[in-house]
């Protein structure tokens, strides 16, 4: 079973679920660390988290029969997740905020690997230099939470979790030329609520992609 599809998973759930698990299990077992990754680049915190990826199989769970396959499953799962996660930066929107250890690790990679603000040159970056990795996600967190919710969506997904811009266009069930306009409206909107928060102490700039390449130095 290991070996088919995700649509034949898929298929498999609709007909067994709930008396029949094991096609679900194998979902998640495939996509728990992914979900958990993109679910931790939001919120920042390792047991919120992996809450929400629990949240987030559990609506999977729920959701299946009614899902038409319009898109991929991974992109319909992500979608969710990406949701679970905006919803969780609401709901501590007004809660102290704390900063993970930027050398604390997931289940299957480092922060550096998982959090897309971390794209240093060295495996081990010093004091100094963690200091400003952990400044830096601090403040994209507050930016996601001033973005509009959509806005921030996008941001997720395309440039958080890598999606192709054909995925998000299923997933948001719209053409490839409003998800690309509204990607770019993102973008430069997330632009101006970075430098508003962080442009004292960071510069930071937003291109194409920039999950993996972005820079942080104090100014």
């Amino acid at each position: 079973m290991l070996t088919l599809t995700d649509e034949e998973l898929v298929a498999r759930c609709k007909a067994e679920l709930p008396g029949n698990t094991r096609s679900y299990e194998i979902l998640v077992q495939r996509y728990m660390n992914n979900v958990y990754n993109l679910v931790y680049r939001v919120v920042a915190n390792k047991e919120e988290a992996e809450d929400i990826a629990q949240e987030v199989f559990v609506k999977v769970f729920n959701g299946l029969r009614k899902f038409e396959q319009q898109a991929s499953f991974s992109s319909w799962l992500y979608r969710i997740a990406t949701n679970s996660a905006l919803d969780a930066l609401d709901k501590i929107r007004r809660r102290p905020q704390t900063v993970s250890h930027p050398n604390s690790k997931t289940n299957s990679e480092s922060d550096e690997e998982s959090y897309p603000v971390a794209s240093q040159a060295s495996s081990e970056p010093g004091p100094e230099e963690q200091a400003i990795q952990a400044e830096l996600r601090e403040c994209i967190r507050r930016v996601l939470k001033n973005l509009e919710r959509d806005q921030a969506s996008v941001i997720v997904m395309r440039d958080f979790d890598d999606l192709s811009y054909d995925e998000i266009a299923h997933s948001l069930q719209a053409n490839l030329s409003t998800v690309k306009m509204r990607i770019h409206r993102a973008r430069l909107a997330f632009q101006q609520i970075f430098n508003q928060f962080c442009g004292r102490y960071m510069t930071f700039s937003v291109s194409p992609g920039y999950g993996s390449k972005e820079k942080a130095r104090k100014g």
